[in-house]
């Protein structure tokens, strides 16, 4: 019982994983930066960090709170749920002292808005091989 427990938790955690790899944090191509620190990412998609280093202002793009890609991509990308998010975005709204980012309904809007928007900054399961104007930023 105790070997197959520890086989699906190991199945589990690989999957786990794979799902972790396709998501990716995508840039406008004009974003100088490669990589970047998952602190960093979070601090951009909780709305804290409005400017690139470079001075370029950051422009946030997410999918629907309850959209299956915006879920993975929170938890195993930012490291915390969907619901702590949206209460930071609330609560900046609700204070005055900030706004929540622009939700498109598809990836490919996304990839849309990120492709013309400078300083845009979104999310996609997708594989960005044939995608013009947009690239993936390494994090870690």
């Amino acid at each position: 019982m105790k070997i197959l427990r520890a086989i699906v938790l190991i199945t589990f955690g690989l999957l786990t994983s794979l799902c972790a790899q396709a998501e990716g944090v995508v840039v406008n191509s004009g974003i100088t930066e490669m990589s970047v620190s998952r602190q960093f990412m979070l601090s951009v998609f909780a709305m804290r960090t409005l400017r690139w280093p470079d001075g370029t202002p950051v422009q946030v793009f997410v999918l629907p709170d309850d959209n299956p890609h915006h879920i993975q991509f929170v938890k195993s990308s930012l490291h915390i749920y969907p619901y702590q998010l949206r209460n930071i975005w609330d609560r900046a709204v609700f204070s005055g002292s900030g706004q929540s980012p622009h939700v498109v309904q598809t990836e490919q809007e996304m990839l849309e808005r990120l492709r013309i928007v400078t300083g845009a900054v979104g999310y996609t399961s997708k594989d960005l091989e044939d995608e013009q104007g947009v690239k993936q930023l390494e994090i870690y």
